[in-house]
């Protein structure tokens, strides 16, 4: 017990709380932002993860076949385009819209960046807030 008392009483390793205070702030700080920076890379990941699982082709086409008494029908599938797909699902149907061979042209692009995707998408929700703001007004 009077071991607990001398540590208590002990003050010849006080830090001062003006320095826990600045130490405790620059260390959320810090932690805030790489946190955010975390966010954002890993956000930039997962775009590029799913653009290339969406490149993969998954059209398909088999032959029927016909024999003397039996027959099979054939089957296929053919996948839209990956440009013009990206564009719709990235929320880009306005710059994008038309008949198939309007798209055409998205053929041969590759798929757009995280980084040019975010501004695209930035552009759109300002042209959203005016849009409401005139509706408002």
């Amino acid at each position: 017990m009077n071991l607990l008392n001398n540590f208590w009483r002990d003050e010849a390793g006080l830090v001062m709380s003006a320095e826990l205070v600045m130490l405790g702030t620059v260390g959320i700080l810090g932690a805030t932002v790489g946190l955010s920076a975390a966010s954002t890379a890993i956000n930039d990941e997962m775009v590029e993860f799913s653009h290339a699982i969406r490149s993969l082709d998954q059209s398909y086409h088999i032959e029927g076949h016909q024999s003397c008494r039996a027959w099979s029908a054939s089957s296929s599938y053919r996948q839209q385009d990956v440009a013009a797909s990206i564009a719709d699902l990235c929320g880009q149907i306005e710059e994008a819209e038309g008949t198939i061979d309007q798209r055409s042209h998205l053929k041969r692009q590759a798929p757009p960046t995280s980084k040019e995707l975010r501004k695209k998408m930035d552009a759109k929700k300002k042209k959203n807030k005016e849009k409401k703001k005139k509706n408002e007004a």
